[in-house]
């Protein structure tokens, strides 16, 4: 018997616009087999919405995976759209997917709670929610056949696993154990992605067209002198040494960070490490610090983590925001540009862009928005689902 659960009125509108997430208050019965982990959802009407997977302990209670009746998550289900989300990423990457690519966006994909990414001949899996604890094996098997990896890596290591009463696991799941970070080069740069240690998947991939719109800054502007502001392993001032900048000054927290960007920069030889000094350090009082040294740069990076993470800590959140672009504001030259990012979902752009004009204004200092920067193509936006855009920035000019 198959599980289907029913919609309160009203409570469809949501999901006939795009958004995949059912909350556990937006159903009013349940009926069938209740051990099943996928669902027909049906509106109050009894009208057909979509098939899901099911998380009976999550307060998002289904993810819709598809509007089509009869399909399923399935060992077919789920080779068929991997095998779809890696055909579009051939045709629509320009770099295509032997070096480093998301390769599997989650809901975008049709795969909800499922993260794929690949680096050089490494694949690093991360799943997030209870459906796919199943589903491991044949995910491996799919995997394998699909894109011929030497090592599949496990980082199912995040704190939405526990929303789902699931523990943190990472470790081996297929092909060669790794022997360290694994290279792979990125528009002629060579990084290093820490894949069993590091954060998300062990790099940030979702920066790389935003590094490089930076490149394209740097050059020109000349040789500017650059602050990299939440820097880890400093691929946004490895870029700009790269692209001519005369100093970069990378700020942050993590010794493993600076130890891993001093590998990365040493994989680089056109970036001269006498022009980069990397501070350990909480990035709020080294900006302090550098204000009342007067110090000025002409390119400013704030890419911070996560500072919302629920709604919570919104305003908690909204105010350093403000905080690390005002120290920011304060340490430009005239005609120096900003590069200010957010990976908080629940803060929107509109919001975001404000707290920066807040923030400029609070500091006395006229700028222009001079683009919008976002996710690369390997991380797609799903319309209707706010939430897929969570990676926000702008260009900033003073």
């Amino acid at each position: 018997m198959s599980l289907i659960l029913h919609l309160k009125a009203g409570r469809e509108i949501p999901i006939l616009r795009g958004h995949p997430w059912i909350m556990s208050g937006a159903i009013s019965r349940a009926e069938g087999n209740r051990n099943l982990d996928e669902a027909d959802i049906v509106a109050a009407n009894g009208t057909f919405l979509g098939r899901a997977t099911v998380h009976p302990s999550s307060e998002i209670r289904a993810r819709v995976f598809t509007t089509e009746a009869g399909v399923s998550l399935d060992a077919p289900g789920i080779r068929r759209r991997l095998q779809l989300a890696i055909e579009r990423r051939q045709r629509w990457l320009p770099w295509g997917l032997t070096t480093a690519a998301r390769i599997v966006s989650s809901e975008c994909d049709g795969l909800p709670g499922l993260i794929v990414d690949r680096y050089a001949d490494t694949l690093v899996v991360q799943l997030l929610t209870a459906p796919w604890e199943s589903r491991r094996d044949c995910l491996v098997d799919c995997l394998k056949d699909s894109l011929h990896p030497k090592t599949i890596w496990e980082r199912s290591d995040v704190d939405v696993r526990r929303h789902e009463e699931l523990e943190p696991r990472k470790g081996l799941l297929a092909g060669i154990p790794l022997t360290g970070p694994v290279h792979f080069i990125e528009n002629d740069l060579r990084f290093l992605a820490d894949v069993e240690e590091g954060h998300k998947t062990g790099f940030y991939l979702d920066q790389r067209s935003n590094r490089q719109c930076l490149t394209r800054w740097i050059t020109q502007l000349g040789k500017p002198r650059v602050l990299n502001v939440f820097a880890y392993t400093d691929s946004f001032g490895i870029c700009a040494l790269k692209a001519g900048a005369d100093r970069v000054l990378s700020i942050d927290s993590s010794a493993s960070a600076k130890g891993l960007a001093e590998k990365q920069l040493a994989l680089n030889p056109d970036c001269d490490p006498a022009r980069r000094d990397y501070r350990l350090g909480d990035a709020f009082d080294t900006l302090r610090q550098l204000r009342d040294a007067k110090e000025r740069f002409d390119v400013i990076i704030l890419d911070p983590p996560k500072l919302v993470s629920r709604k919570a800590k919104l305003q908690p959140g909204l105010r350093a925001y403000k905080d690390i672009n005002l120290l920011a504001c304060q340490l430009m030259n005239p005609g120096g540009i900003l590069f200010s990012f957010s990976c908080s979902g629940i803060v929107d752009r509109e919001l975001f862009g404000k707290v920066i004009e807040g923030a400029a204004r609070d500091a006395h200092r006229p700028v222009q928005f001079l683009d919008h920067l976002g996710q690369p193509p390997d991380h797609p936006l799903k319309p209707g689902f706010a939430e897929s855009e969570y990676l926000k920035g702008f260009v900033v000019g003073f």
